[in-house]
């Protein structure tokens, strides 16, 4: 089963820059991104952005768009929000990859782990010489 993680968040742009309209032109770019569902511009300097985790990230697209020549906020508190928010989205990646591949063994594997515990119940069994009777004894 595959769950979407739809994450909403705001991306920061620069005030000194050529071009003073980057979160016009940011959302362009950004929505022609695969795993974008929904971006517009909040301000000169914002965008708000919906986009599928398991898709893309949010460092994937700030990457992407700083390659593009689009500036981002780089205050100290950009920073340390964009740092938790890039660890937060490797870890829900991972655990939903994690997730993922268990219930796919589990579903894979289901028949043999039942015919395996009931195999080895009978071995167990097979292997007290005494009778079924004198076994609750001891």
């Amino acid at each position: 089963m595959h769950h979407q993680l739809i994450k909403h968040r705001e991306i920061h742009f620069c005030a000194i820059h050529s071009n003073p309209e980057q979160a016009h032109a940011a959302v362009f770019s950004v929505n022609d991104l695969p795993g974008v569902l929904m971006s517009h511009a909040l301000s000169h300097q914002c965008i708000k952005i919906a986009y599928d985790l398991n898709r893309i990230t949010l460092a994937e697209i700030e990457s992407i768009l700083q390659n593009e020549g689009f500036h981002l906020d780089n205050s100290i508190l950009a920073k340390i929000k964009r740092s938790i928010v890039f660890y937060c989205e490797e870890a829900s990646r991972e655990n939903n990859k994690q997730e993922r591949q268990i219930e796919e063994v589990h579903n894979k594997h289901k028949s043999d782990v039942v015919y395996l515990t009931t195999r080895k119940k009978k071995l167990c069994d097979c292997r007290d010489q005494r009778p079924e009777s004198w076994r609750q004894y001891l």
